[in-house]
């Protein structure tokens, strides 16, 4: 499929996948491998789970085998093996700063973003990209993100450029406040040059009208971004208000006219950071981060105005969210209760209606069930939901940091 202007999209994993209204999940993980330390991104290409993060061992429990890989690793996915052959580590000057926050499978590669100095010992500046059959880090991929400082915070890909989000000045030497785009030759696309006042902190891409059937014929997929921002340009370099949400034109950069009202922001403050965004052909619905914790829904079907269909205090930073099918959104961070009171302990599955909790209800804990961080990234195949982050216990089984729910679509 191609869109404007020659852009062809990369198949997502996610929004690919045909998912029933009311998929039956398991209550308990997999037997899946873990880390022994935080992972902040999971995504799928071909047969192997990739993770990123801060951690220094893959293993199979914690008592039992391990390999090390320094925060970038891979499993199988059919088995959830730990893959020992492949561990490109990720380094840099000061190891307790850094990061891999950002991964994205594309032109036969697997993107890697964060706050990092090397990768396999060769240098890269927070971007790099390695071969998913060697581990080899690609020397044609060295475009310098920011400073040695500076973070890849969020990544998407189409079938032609990677998108980055995060906290930088520059790419290259070349000006791109929070967001950019690089082309498959490893370049800053000189084109796409839109700007936020604050962190990008998450990126995704809208449905276009092949998947939408509402849509006007001939609307084409554009990338949406979410942060701590309270104003964003499109390649023109004009700001104007877009509060924690903003959207663009995938091939010029332009700042699309959708957005969110101000009274649909109400209870957010300086401190509010939109994590994540989970996307339908109606719907765009976000987790907060900061010090009022929300999950919010917005409409995508209303014209330019993003109103509020729903939103609600959560207990707890919600600090990712995907939808498993398309009336269904689960949510992971520090939450501990959803609308209406209703407890859920780091991980919940809403309906995207109304935002009411699903039945499902597996508790996300640290270790012998005391707090923890939660998810920080959540991804969707055709039969599984993957959960990474901070966390010790899911549903009273050890799973450091990785874990797998297999579900009936």
């Amino acid at each position: 499929m191609l869109a404007a202007a020659g852009v062809a999209w990369a198949q997502e994993a996610a929004s690919a996948v045909e998912v029933s209204s009311s998929p039956i999940i398991n209550q308990t993980p997999d037997n899946t491998w873990m880390t022994n330390g935080i992972v902040y991104s999971v995504i799928r290409s071909g047969n192997y789970i990739y993770v990123g993060g801060q951690f220094t061992r893959v293993r199979q429990s914690p008592t039992g085998k391990s390999f090390a890989a320094t925060n970038l690793a891979r499993f199988h996915a059919d088995t959830g093996v730990g893959d020992p052959t492949w561990t490109p580590d990720v380094t840099g000057a000061d190891m307790t700063k850094t990061y891999v926050y950002a991964l994205a499978a594309a032109d036969s590669k697997i993107w890697v973003g964060g706050n990092f100095g090397a990768v396999d010992g060769v240098a890269r500046r927070n971007l790099a990209a390695v071969s998913p059959d060697t581990a080899v880090v690609d020397p044609t991929i060295d475009p310098l993100v920011g400073t040695e400082t500076s973070v890849v915070r969020a990544m998407i890909a189409s079938s032609t450029t990677v998108y980055i989000g995060g906290a930088f000045g520059t790419v290259d030497g070349k000006g791109r406040k929070n967001l950019a785009a690089i082309t498959f030759s490893g370049n800053p696309d000189l084109t796409w040059k839109p700007k936020a006042d604050k962190i990008v902190w998450s990126l995704s891409f809208s449905k276009d009208s092949a998947e939408c059937p509402n849509e006007p014929a001939g609307a084409e997929k554009t990338v949406f971004a979410g942060g701590k921002f309270q104003s964003a340009a499109g390649s023109d370099g004009v700001f104007s208000s877009r509060g924690y949400i903003a959207r663009f034109d995938a091939t010029s950069g332009t700042l699309h006219p959708w957005a969110v009202p101000t009274n649909a922001l109400v209870g957010l403050d300086e401190t509010s950071n939109a994590s994540d965004l989970a996307v339908t052909c109606e719907r765009v619905t976000t987790g907060f981060l900061g010090v009022y914790n929300w999950v919010r829904s917005f409409r995508l079907d209303h014209g330019d105005t993003g109103s509020l269909v729903w939103g609600y205090k959560t207990g707890g930073e919600v600090q990712t969210a995907a939808m498993l099918g398309p009336d269904k959104v689960i949510i992971g961070g520090h939450l501990s209760h959803v609308k209406d009171g209703v407890p859920r302990t780091r991980i919940a599955m809403v309906n995207l209606s109304d935002g009411s909790a699903d039945p499902w209800n597996p508790a996300i804990t640290g270790k012998d069930g005391t707090k923890a961080i939660g998810p920080w990234d959540l991804l969707v195949d055709e039969n599984h939901l993957y959960v990474g982050g901070g966390f010790y216990e899911v549903s009273g089984l050890v799973r450091t940091r990785f874990a797998r729910f297999t579900f009936t679509p």
